[in-house]
């Protein structure tokens, strides 16, 4: 007796789901991005695949969309930015090296992603939401493994990175906290969490950084925020030991054999040998000169760096798109409507962190800090949208 075939199962669950897809890929790629947001401060490689699943979500959006074409006041300083780097990696000591390392410049899409999925409604401030709620998790665990009598194993970012991410954290959630954009207590929680993490972390770059976040934001939201501030640093360098030391000796360390002045002069030197850079990721030339240690391979200075990488063209370019958006932002703080007060609170936010960034950028690489640049790309996807949100209410 012949048994008959089984019956195929039906394939419209499958159909059902796809065509589920295709229909609210909007919400999907929204999604992702919010969990992006949510990982930065978490995992490299969470936010990394994260960040693959969210543009090949939007890419295929884009595509069934009828490929609209998107334009902001950044595409040209970017593009050129992006064709200096270029450049500098065919012409510069191991092209190979150097365009393999222009991978981490792929991470300017997340510009293009906030743009282009967080202008609707509250959108925005859920994504700087994400932001806060992850790093506070993170800020938690730091601070817990300072009280910890035995030491907690290491689960997230290292911490000159937190450091970095954290200067974020307290320039975008000071203004919301004044504005009184969410619930105060959580919020002011928060935020107490991010200054202890930050200040145990004993990042002196950072620190300045920061310190200009607050004070910009102080000028812009609350000028009583400036004295209090200062308070809190005083008190800080006057009860706590190891920040009073690490204040007291920056002048000397800057000075060491080997530390910040060695290096800038090298690089100094580094960048007249190569007026067209030396091309992304060969900073280990700087380990040439015998007063340098063996573990640097950058100058400790955005601008530097930058010019050692890229040549004087890839600083001009940089400088105008960073100068670029300083202007966007600006403008786009002066038209926010005096009566909305979460834009203006996210206007001042982006600014202060912009500042700050760039502050810190004078005695650190964080341009080269990937976990730090997806943050710092996020912030300037904001300042887009809260850009075209005030020129669309004019």
């Amino acid at each position: 007796m012949v048994s008959e075939p089984a019956p195929a199962r039906p394939a419209a669950p499958v159909a059902g789901r796809l065509s589920w897809l295709r229909n609210n890929l909007d919400a999907v790629t929204w999604w992702l991005l919010r969990a992006f947001a949510l990982s930065i401060s978490v995992s490299i490689f969470v936010s990394q695949l994260l960040l693959v699943l969210t543009a090949t979500a939007a890419a295929i959006d884009w595509w069934t969309r009828g490929r609209p074409r998107v334009r902001t006041p950044l595409d040209l300083p970017i593009a050129c930015f992006a064709l200096s780097s270029l450049l500098a990696a065919f012409l510069g000591l191991d092209p190979l090296e150097s365009l393999y390392g222009l991978r981490t410049y792929l991470q300017i899409v997340v510009i293009y992603l906030v743009y282009a999925y967080a202008r609707a409604g509250d959108r925005s401030l859920s994504l700087v939401v994400c932001f806060l709620v992850g790093i506070a998790v993170t800020s938690a665990y730091r601070v817990l493994g300072a009280l910890s009598p035995l030491p907690l194993p290491r689960l997230f970012l290292g911490q000159m990175t937190q450091s970095g991410q954290l200067l974020f954290a307290v320039g975008l959630a000071l203004p919301l906290l004044l504005r009184r954009v969410f619930p105060i207590r959580p919020l002011r929680f928060a935020l107490a969490l991010y200054v202890v993490a930050l200040v145990l972390n004993l990042k002196r770059g950072v620190w300045l950084g920061a310190v200009a976040a607050v004070v910009m934001v102080g000028l812009l939201a609350s000028r009583r925020l400036v004295l209090v501030a200062g308070l809190v640093i005083a008190l800080a360098v006057a009860t706590v030991p190891p920040v009073r030391a690490r204040v007291a000796n920056s002048a000397r360390d800057l000075f060491l054999p080997g530390n910040r002045y060695d290096i800038w002069v090298a690089a100094i030197d580094i960048v007249k040998r190569f007026p067209m850079g030396v091309g992304r990721k060969n900073g280990e030339i700087l380990r040439d000169y015998p007063n340098i240690p063996q573990h640097h391979k950058h100058a400790h200075n955005n601008l530097l760096q930058i010019t050692l990488e890229g040549g004087y063209l890839g600083l001009c370019m940089f400088l105008w798109w960073m100068a670029t958006f300083g202007f966007l932002a600006w403008r786009a703080y002066c038209r926010v409507p005096a009566e909305d007060r979460a834009l203006e609170a996210l206007a001042v936010g982006i600014l202060a962190s912009f500042v700050g960034f760039h502050v810190a950028g004078l005695v650190e690489y964080n341009f080269g800090d990937s976990e730090v640049l997806e943050i710092f790309f996020m912030v300037m996807g904001l300042g887009l949208v809260v850009n075209e949100r005030t020129r669309r209410d004019r």
